[in-house]
Formats: C-alpha cells, sequence, structure tokens
C-alpha cells in the first residue's frame, strides 16, 4: 500500500495533526505486531491523557484491526464510519469525532481521508490491503519505543507513590507507637512535628523523606536517653561497691533483689520496629483464621458488612496466590507484573484496571463489596481471560462486573476457572 496520507480540507489542522500526518508517511516501520502495540498503548493511556471515550474508542478500533495488517511492513488501517462507531461507544458523533482527534493529535492515528470523506479497504485476493481510506494506526507502531517507555516511567512512578503510601502510614504508626511507649522521655514534640508533616500539601514522597528523617531523630533521641540512664544506674553500683565499712545485711539484700534493680533500670529501653507498628495487610488465608476466632478486623480503608467478609471467604475458597501465579500467566508477561504474594498483587490491579478498560470507581465499588484480595484475584482472572480470548470477551470491564455479583451472591467459581486457565 503506498505512504499517502490525506487530510480532507473541511478538517481545521494543527500541529499534532500534521505531526501525526508526517509519521504515517514515514518509510521507517518498526516489525511490531498488534499485540504489543495494543498493550502499550492501554498502558500508556493515563500519561498519554487519553479520555475515557476516547480509551473506548481506541478499544475498538484496536478490535476491528486485522492481525496481518500489523505485520511487515504494512500500514494498519481501519475502515469505520463515525455513526457506527458512535453506537459501538453509546455516544454521539460529536464526541466520538473529538475522541478520535484527541488520538490524532496524541500521534496514535493518521487520518486517510478520501475525496468523499468515506471510509473503505480495498483487498486483494490474498487479503493483503491494496489501498485503504479510514483511520491508520502506523504512527503508534513507528512510535512504540517511545509509548513503551511512557508505560514504564509511568508504573515507576505508580510504584514510588505506592511505596511512599505505605511508607508514611509505617512511619506514623511506629512514632506514634514509641512515644506511647516510653514514659520517662518526652517526646510529645515529635507528635506535633509528625502532624505537621502528614497535614503539608507536599507530595507524599516528600512527606515519606520527612517522616524518615523524622523517625531516625526519634530512634537517636531514644538511645541517648537510654544511655543517660545506663550511666546513671552504673554510678549507682559504684558508689555501693565504695561503703566497704558498711556491714551488709544478708537477709534484706539479695543477690536477687539486685537483679531485679538492675531489670528495672533497663525496662524502659524501647528499640522498636518499624515494621512491627505497620499494619500490614493480611492474606486472605489468615484473615479467615482470625474471623473464625471472633476477631473484627477489617481490612483498613474498607467498608463492609458481615454478609461481604462471609462472601469473601467462599469465594476464595482454595483460590491461593500459588494457584492465581500458575493460571495467570499472560498478565504477567505482557503487562509485566509479578504476582509472588498477594501484595504484588493488590500492587498489579492498576495496571490491570487498566488494561481492561475498567474505572477506578468500578474496582473500588468492587473492594468495597467484596474486599480488596476477592476483587484483584477476579480482576487477574478476568485480565487473563481477556488476552487469551479477545474475540469471547468483547467487553472485559462489564465481564468484571458480572463475576462480581455473581462473587456477591455466592456463584461465582473462582477456583474452578483458575484451575481451568491453569490446566490451559
Amino acid at each position: 500500500m503506498p505512504a499517502v496520507s490525506n487530510v480532507s480540507s473541511f478538517r481545521k489542522v494543527t500541529p499534532g495533526m500534521l505531526a501525526s500526518q508526517r509519521l504515517a508517511m514515514s518509510n521507517d516501520i518498526p516489525d511490531i505486531g498488534k499485540s504489543e502495540v495494543a498493550i502499550a498503548l492501554k498502558r500508556a493511556a493515563q500519561p498519554i491523557g487519553l479520555t475515557s471515550t476516547a480509551y473506548h474508542v481506541l478499544d475498538i478500533l484496536l478490535g476491528l484491526s486485522k492481525p496481518d495488517d500489523w505485520k511487515g511492513d504494512n500500514r494498519p488501517v481501519v475502515a469505520i464510519s463515525n455513526e457506527k462507531l458512535a453506537s459501538y461507544v453509546g455516544k454521539s458523533e460529536r464526541t466520538v469525532i473529538r475522541a478520535i482527534k484527541q488520538l490524532v493529535e496524541a500521534r496514535i492515528l493518521a487520518y486517510r481521508d478520501s475525496s468523499t470523506g468515506r471510509r473503505w479497504v480495498h483487498r486483494n485476493d490474498s487479503g493483503d490491503i491494496t489501498f485503504a481510506y479510514g483511520l491508520d494506526f502506523t504512527p503508534a507502531r513507528v512510535r512504540y519505543r517511545e509509548i513503551k517507555r511512557q508505560a514504564d516511567e509511568w508504573q515507576a512512578h505508580l510504584n514510588a507513590v505506592r511505596e511512599a503510601k505505605r511508607t508514611v502510614a509505617r512511619l506514623s504508626r511506629a512514632i506514634v507507637d514509641i512515644v506511647e511507649a516510653t514514659k520517662d522521655a518526652d517526646l510529645t514534640d515529635f507528635l506535633d512535628q509528625m502532624q505537621a508533616i502528614l497535614e503539608s500539601q507536599q507530595d507524599v514522597q516528600i512527606k515519606a523523606q520527612a517522616l524518615l528523617d523524622l523517625y531516625d531523630l526519634v530512634m537517636e533521641t531514644l538511645k541517648e536517653a537510654s544511655d543517660t540512664r545506663e550511666k546513671g544506674s552504673k554510678n549507682n553500683n559504684t558508689s555501693c561497691e565504695d561503703d566497704i565499712d558498711v556491714t551488709p545485711l544478708f537477709n534484706t539484700s539479695s543477690p536477687d533483689s539486685c537483679l531485679n534493680n538492675r531489670t528495672s533500670a533497663n525496662a524502659d529501653e524501647i528499640k522498636p520496629n518499624p515494621d512491627v507498628a505497620y499494619g500490614a495487610e493480611m492474606a486472605p488465608e489468615k484473615e479467615q483464621a482470625q474471623r473464625g476466632r471472633g476477631s473484627n478486623q477489617r481490612y483498613s480503608g474498607q467498608k463492609g458488612t458481615g454478609k461481604a467478609d462471609f462472601v469473601r471467604s467462599e469465594t476464595l475458597d482454595a483460590v491461593s496466590i500459588s494457584l492465581l501465579e500458575s493460571a495467570c500467566t499472560s498478565i504477567q508477561s505482557d503487562f509485566g507484573v509479578a504476582l509472588k504474594s498477594w501484595p504484588d498483587l493488590i500492587s498489579a490491579t492498576d495496571v490491570l484496571r487498566i488494561g481492561i478498560g475498567l474505572s477506578e470507581k468500578g474496582f473500588t465499588d468492587a473492594c468495597g463489596k467484596l474486599g480488596r484480595h476477592v476483587a484483584a484475584a477476579i480482576l487477574a482472572m478476568v485480565a487473563e481471560k481477556a488476552l487469551r480470548d479477545p474475540e469471547k470477551i468483547s467487553s472485559p470491564g462489564g465481564y468484571f462486573r458480572a463475576c462480581c455479583e455473581r462473587a456477591a451472591e455466592g456463584r461465582l467459581a473462582l477456583a474452578k476457572s483458575l484451575f481451568g486457565l491453569a490446566a490451559r
């Protein structure tokens, strides 16, 4: 197919549109397949700044393109009218036109307009495109490495922010525990400093670093107080040894009492471990055991009912993290996530959610009903199925909501689905 990219005269040309047209006419096209480009685009949707409608339109256009059109130096072109695309998206034609323009100015698509404005693709007997008019994905193929780098940087940023939030929660709880447990040293000023850091409008990573510095200062103060107590204890013992003219009363002054005094003098010495104060999330199996002993502990930040806890335990029955790791191989390789532990799965939910086109509110609602671990396990299963059989699951987000509804009713056989994925 010739390297031409025409823009109709009725369009108002913008700098972003011109940049896409230049990329579409490039002859240096990397041999990157459809699946690699699609995954990179979906992972980079947020840093690129795509709206939900633009993301939906992109997902539909990717689904309509043929994998063979992405091989070699071919130029994948999708021919679909704005009217039909609007019916698929459920929006007005004008909204769809704006979404397509956003994709073009983001240098993902390029216009390939005919003289009449109609879009169609002509193929020869072997199925190759001879000429086509529509929406050209060549700019995305040319920019694949740049888009992938944006996606990796965004994922690294998300991981850094997530780790900073955990550090803030862990250190703030540790400082409070240390101050409450230390009776003979006045550390209340550190609580005021900690509160000032938490209430500031600074970035969470800056807060985490400030709390790290404050925690080191608290530990240094504790060490100085401990050294002072030990020094005072040694001075007291030395003064007793110098009183050699005094006859000891053995029936009232026993070695055990000296040992008790020494223990009492060091009883207030505190060596807190910050990890102890950190309220780590329990694995579902441990949480179920806690509930069996009558504990009313809930996940941090989750609002649920007794029914949600019961559903959560039944849904994760026979589901382990090792089963999820062996069943969900595609999302680990394609999305670049690890499923070695439950915290790894929770950390990967943002990538998986964006990958299937699920809104943040949709996943948050599922967490409120079922718990974060159940929602994350269902999300991993849905994303794995969507990657393996994209034609069978046209709307992964809707499929996720349907699975959550079945789980809330106790009718979701999650373990059976995961065993089936692992077997295949």
